[in-house]
């Protein structure tokens, strides 16, 4: 069984993987959700899916653009006038494929010094404060990673509408969806959640979400990121014409086609070694790691999920299982 495998190869201490054949679910998990109580895992059991948020984040922002309440063309200067010195120019499109030149707040080692030596990580951090971290934006146009541009893609989804980040999450993805187990936690340690592993460093599984936020702070489970994928890029619609009837669960975002643009906006496009091209994104966070896998044509969905940072075993577990 590919969990028992992972659970060995990553050393960590408990597994889940989920798959989706044109809507077909197959689950396991393995090991233990907390080895200090021997708590075997579970499929159910919650973890924290990090990076994984971003395509999350990514498709409410589509959501707006959608609406014409929000464009790809419209500016931080625009939008969150003074937000970010030197930022102005910086467009909602460059924000979502990483071309902004906006430094990530997560490599700056006065803010991993705070959180990991100084005790920070259970405080609240106001996303403008994360900001403050990581240096003067450099020069837009060139691909750099960065949390930061999701955090202030999370400032601009509430601007427009005037609701929290995690009130918006609610309405337009996890409620219409029936993604029950997904959310942004409020509590530092929230119910369901495996227990994760980072060394002997603190704060692997109490962890305060808003230090990542809308670029990294939801908890789920593997089952409802699956879910979440298939709907972006598989499934049909519910009714002739596309749109679900109403108080049905629509079984399809109609983001999907928009996140692929430009080889991905919150989503990442690859070719697997069996030569599968796949839309993609894994996550990292302290204790956890995992991914989540469409197949191009989202006919398959492949998600993994760890209690320890061992996503490269993670996304190397779920290419087996997208080939296969």
């Amino acid at each position: 069984m590919i969990a028992n495998d992972l659970v060995a190869a990553a050393g960590s201490p408990g597994a889940v993987v989920h798959v989706r054949d044109d809507g077909k679910v197959q689950e396991a998990a393995a090991g233990f959700a907390d080895p200090a109580t021997r708590t075997p895992m579970r499929v159910d059991h919650r973890f924290r899916i990090a990076s994984i948020t971003k395509t999350f984040t990514a498709a409410i922002t589509l959501q707006l653009v959608r609406e014409r309440r929000l464009a790809l063309r419209d500016t931080l200067g625009e939008l969150l006038p003074g937000v970010l010195p030197g930022a102005g120019r910086v467009t909602v499109e460059q924000l979502l494929n990483h071309t902004s030149g906006i430094p990530d707040y997560l490599t700056d080692s006065r803010f991993m010094d705070a959180i990991v030596d100084g005790g920070m990580h259970t405080r609240d951090w106001p996303p403008r404060e994360l900001l403050g971290y990581g240096g003067r934006p450099g020069r837009s146009g060139v691909n750099r990673y960065s949390n930061g541009n999701f955090i202030l893609l999370g400032l601009i989804i509430e601007k427009v509408t005037g609701q929290s980040y995690a009130e918006v999450l609610r309405d337009r993805v996890t409620e219409p969806l029936k993604l029950r187990d997904t959310e942004l936690p409020r509590d530092l340690r929230p119910s369901g959640l495996a227990t994760g592993r980072q060394g002997d460093g603190p704060g692997a599984t109490v962890v305060n979400s808003s230090i990542f936020w809308s670029a990294g702070g939801l908890v789920s489970t593997a089952g409802d990121v699956g879910a979440f994928y298939e709907a972006l890029f598989g499934g049909k619609p519910a009714v002739s014409g596309g749109e679900p009837a109403e108080g049905s669960a629509p079984r399809r975002l109609l983001e999907g086609a928009a996140l692929k643009r430009a080889d991905g906006l919150g989503i990442f496009a690859d070719r697997l070694p069996c030569g599968t091209r796949v839309w993609n994104h894994s996550g990292m966070i302290y204790g956890y790691s995992g991914v989540a896998m469409s197949s191009e044509d989202g006919r398959r969905q492949v998600v993994v999920q760890l209690n320890s940072p061992a996503a490269g075993q993670a996304i190397a577990a779920a290419g087996r299982l997208m080939c296969r």
